[in-house]
């Protein structure tokens, strides 16, 4: 419900702000309680929004609650199209002269009329709604009050969870092992560890495995289950005066003994804190466990014992299918122990005589190695049970009366083991079925122990697998364990940030997704609502953060600056969003043979890689529609689409075939979002202009050469992102080159992002007046670019002019602000651009200084650079000598140099930097190795992981 609410609340919202309201009251007089009304309904909806909140996941298990609050999103959902109605309507009157509306023929006052009835007609249905909640819900539940009172209901009941034996546990004896290590830790303070990560990884299982083997280790150990609800004063009928009691008496049952408590399932971090006054440190080595989803109550524990849990590697996650598939194996040492004992294979092969040995296992012996040296687990399934029963054949009844000792123990181990191989006992033509349904699971303990014990009670045969396999998050959805656990973080959300996450779900799976292109969709769509003085992106980062912080979405990788770059959804959870989005009319992602046939009211579609199209693809219309994303798209559809979905906010055509856009894009007033990223498009037309809600516009990469003039009414635009390849393999120094700008780019005053224009005598004094940009990536005039935001935090010059680079004031008064720099082609007069940074650009994350003049002898100062990790120095041909002061550097972990070849010296204290990961030493002096080896580097630079030389 809370997307249909908040969506439809922004918008009235919107029109209570602006002008709209009193502007259409005072042209028609009939119209004068249209202001009333609306708000009328806004206070409405709030009321219902805040009743359904504070119901929370109660409504999961009551049909009647369920039944009531899909009635309440329709008519949210009927709100929204009604207020986006009137705003086409009134922009378009407000546009067209007096004459122009005589001659179109639109009769304004009765559009205006009709949509002020619909609006008189939604609010008696709301009128009507909230009297069945009382006349139906309020009576029911209270004749039957533990429907609405017991929140366990929806999900599974909670208890001391069930300990599972060693060899039950595949993939985590790792973070058993350290668990157990703090746990038995010598020292005596009280310690606090947490043990983290997403629904149904196996948090409480792991836990629980380890705290039934500590009852010789401590005196007193306790097992607590939190509920979501708990609260401090008052929890499922315990008033304030038991709480008390209760920890009267647990204070008095630790006393000074030693003892263990498990906190399972946190939610909140003051549910520890209304706690923490019964845990008294009497310095005897007793320890709390906490275990949770959410990051900031793991953050409760030191940093130095908090256990962060990740899905199964694929090797495991297969492992722990089979073995759960297959339960008549006695042993689940699968194919980690096979690995294990082919490394020993090859090992002992390579040290033993095979003179006497039989020529059959000369072959095994030999095969095994070779085998194994190629082989990926993850990938080759195959291939590992054809090594498990190739050894099996070969050591049946195979005469060894005169092989070495070593190789017969090492072979009649690997028969042995391998009969018990649960992927063997997986018929060979189903494997690669099985590596399937193991990746679908992501790596999700509990979803793999639950399809493979369904799997055991099924026939071993490809169809009935297939079918499963197909049917995965349907299956899935019988477990009232694995619905129960997700869906409780889904229901934890605030109503934003299930828009957020729900939205995620609209791209394919394992879809790797950028956090800006998110973060602008998420604004676009009106799920980030204005909060002080952050901006809108700032907020949205927030709702990532917290997303990610929750254990809902992935990090994939971090940008240079530290932050957040790409992330991805785990399947599981997608295809609970999914569910959710369908049920709640969120949004569907569909192929095209199902697209023509589904509802024609859907709000958002997502239509990712359609590859084939039908004859009635023109027919296809949903005048609902509020989002189109249509990547990797033939796109015969989208102008029968678009022509039809008036209301359109989203856009995204990024890797799709289009080139041009049809003319019926001008008349979408409601887009604030089109991406045409890698398209063939090469103009954008003039109409562009028509959409004066645009927020972002993206065609990187695109042939288009010049932006229209248009463009500069466009006062809403906060993202232009624009260049195209000039040099596609990316070899010439001007391998892509910006479009050209109109002039009156300073119209843009709420432009954050200007991605890559060509600068002319012109850009620098638009610029000046453009206070909202956050990033520049072209060169441009730095001694007239005085910028007095604080946020300008990565610059990337190209190709500057000679002499006074350095010494502008974009450097010498605003570096501090500085996180990225990357300078390239720039001339800078003989000086030293580290020590002039150093001082200049002290808050530096990255560095990169490419094909520049300057010094022979660069110096990084002692003690400077203490934020930076990534250092990259390229094409620096003069330079031949290279210092790095004590001090220095103390958190770098990547220094790429390349292209010196002057430079025949190892760099002077390289070997002192701590952190460092990754080492680059690449097309130096002829000899820079030789120097490298005399003086012992290997050994000194024994800490870093990764060195190129």
């Amino acid at each position: 419900m809370a997307e249909a609410a908040l969506v439809a609340l922004s918008k009235i919202g919107f029109y209570l702000a602006g002008e709209a309201a009193t502007f259409v009251a005072t042209k028609f007089s009939n119209l004068t309680e249209l202001p009333n009304t609306v708000q009328r309904v806004r206070r409405q909806l709030l009321m219902m929004n805040l009743f359904i909140r504070k119901t929370g996941a109660l409504y999961l298990s009551d049909e009647l609650l369920k039944g009531w609050i899909s009635e309440v999103r329709m008519l949210a959902y009927r709100v929204e199209d009604v207020m986006d109605n009137f705003s086409y309507h009134y922009l378009r009157y407000k546009n067209d002269q007096f004459l122009k509306r005589l001659s179109n023929g639109i009769n304004y006052t009765a559009i205006f009329s009709g949509i002020s009835d619909e609006l008189i007609q939604i609010e008696k249905e709301i009128v009507h709604v909230s009297m069945l909640k009382d006349q139906w819900l309020r009576p029911v539940h209270e004749f039957l009050p533990t429907q609405i009172h017991n929140s366990e209901l929806q999900f599974p009941q909670y208890s001391m969870p069930q300990f599972m034996k060693d060899e039950d546990l595949v993939g985590i004896e790792k973070n058993s092992e350290q668990l157990t290590k703090w746990l038995r830790s010598d020292t005596h303070d009280l310690k606090v560890v947490s043990v983290c990560g997403m629904g149904g990884i196996g948090k409480t299982t792991l836990t629980a495995n380890v705290y039934e083997k500590q009852r010789d280790n401590f005196k007193v150990l306790l097992w607590l289950t939190i509920s979501q609800t708990y609260n401090s004063r008052k929890s499922g009928g315990t008033d304030s005066m038991d709480i008390r009691k209760v920890k009267t008496e647990l204070r008095e049952v630790f006393g000074t003994k030693k003892y263990l408590v498990v906190l399972d399932d946190i939610w909140n971090p003051q549910v520890y804190e209304s706690m923490r006054d019964v845990f008294e440190d009497s310095k005897n080595g007793s320890c709390i466990v906490i275990t949770t989803r959410k990051e900031d109550v793991a953050a409760l524990a030191s940093k130095h014992y908090q256990l962060k849990l990740s899905p199964l590697g694929l090797k495991d996650a297969l492992c722990l299918l089979c073995t759960k598939a297959f339960p008549y194996n006695d042993e689940s040492d699968g194919p980690s122990k096979v690995l294990e004992l082919a490394t020993d294979t090859a090992n002992k092969c390579n040290g033993s005589s095979l003179v006497n040995c039989p020529a059959e296992l000369h072959e095994l012996a030999t095969g095994v190695a070779k085998k194994f040296e190629a082989l990926l687990l993850e990938q080759c399934p195959a291939e590992l049970q054809e090594l498990a029963t190739d050894a099996i054949r070969k050591c049946e009844g195979l005469s060894m009366a005169k092989s070495s000792s070593e190789l017969l123990e090492l072979a009649n181990d690997i028969a042995k083991k391998s009969v018990a191989l649960p992927v063997v006992k997986c018929p060979l033509e189903m494997q690669v079925l099985a590596v399937n349904i193991a990746k679908k699971c992501g790596g999700l303990p509990l979803a793999i122990v639950s399809i493979g014990s369904l799997l055991s009670t099924r026939k071993l045969i490809l169809p009935v697998w297939k079918q499963i396999y197909d049917q995965l998050p349907s299956e899935l959805e019988k477990y009232a364990q694995v619905r129960g656990i997700l869906s409780l973080s889904y229901y934890d959300l605030p109503g934003e940030l299930r828009n957020c996450f729900l939205y995620c779900s609209m791209f394919p799976e394992d879809y790797l997704l950028p956090r800006e292109k998110l973060v602008r969709l998420w604004i676009a769509e009106g799920f980030v609502v204005k909060k002080g003085n952050s901006t809108l992106e700032e907020i949205a980062e927030g709702y990532l953060m917290e997303l990610i912080h929750r254990n809902m979405l992935q990090i994939v990788d971090n940008d240079e600056l530290g932050g957040v770059s790409t992330f991805r959804m785990h399947d599981i959870l997608r295809e609970l969003a999914l569910t959710v989005s369908k049920v709640e009319m969120f949004g569907i992602v569909n192929d095209f043979g199902a697209v023509i046939q589904m509802d024609k009211d859907v709000r958002r579609l997502s239509a990712f890689r359609w590859r084939k199209m039908k004859n009635d693809a023109s027919k296809m219309k949903f005048p609902r529609l509020r989002t189109l994303m249509a990547s990797e798209t033939i796109v015969m559809s989208i102008p029968s689409i678009l022509s039809e979905s008036k209301y359109l906010t989203v856009l995204e055509l990024q890797d799709s075939e289009v080139t041009t856009l049809p003319a019926s894009i001008g008349h979408l007033f409601n887009l604030r979002y089109i991406g045409l990223r890698n398209t063939g498009i090469s103009v954008l037309p003039e109409f562009i202009e028509n959409l004066i809600n645009l927020q972002t516009l993206d065609v990187k990469s695109t042939n288009i050469r010049n932006l229209p003039h248009g463009i500069v009414k466009l006062t809403k635009l906060r993202h232009i992102l624009a260049d195209r390849y000039a040099d596609v393999k990316q070899s010439e120094f001007r391998y892509f080159v910006g479009v050209e700008a109109p002039i009156g780019l300073s119209n843009l005053e709420e432009l954050q992002t200007l991605e890559t224009v060509q600068s002319s005598i012109y850009l620098a004094e638009q610029l000046e007046n453009m206070m909202q940009l956050r990033s520049q990536d072209e060169p441009l005039s730095f001694e007239d670019l005085k910028p007095t935001s604080t946020k300008l935090h990565r610059l990337i010059v190209r190709g500057c002019w000679a002499g006074r680079t350095l010494k502008c004031p974009m450097f010498e008064h605003h570096g501090g602000n500085l996180k990225y720099l990357a300078l390239s082609g720039c001339h800078l007069g003989g000086e030293d651009p580290l020590v002039f940074l150093a001082s200049h650009a002290p808050h530096l994350s990255y560095l990169r200084l490419n094909n520049i003049n300057s010094k022979h002898e660069l110096v990084v100062p002692a003690d400077s650079f203490t934020h930076l990790k990534t250092l990259v120095l390229m094409g620096l041909h003069d330079v031949s000598f290279l210092d790095i002061g004590h001090g220095s550097l103390p958190v770098i972990e990547g220094i790429y140099i390349t292209s010196l070849p002057k430079l025949a010296t190892v760099p002077q204290g390289i070997e002192n930097c701590p952190c460092l990961k990754k080492l680059w030493l690449l097309g130096l002096h002829e000899d820079f190795k030789a120097q490298w080896n005399n003086k012992g580097m290997k050994q000194k630079m024994q800490h870093v992981p990764e060195i190129r030389i």
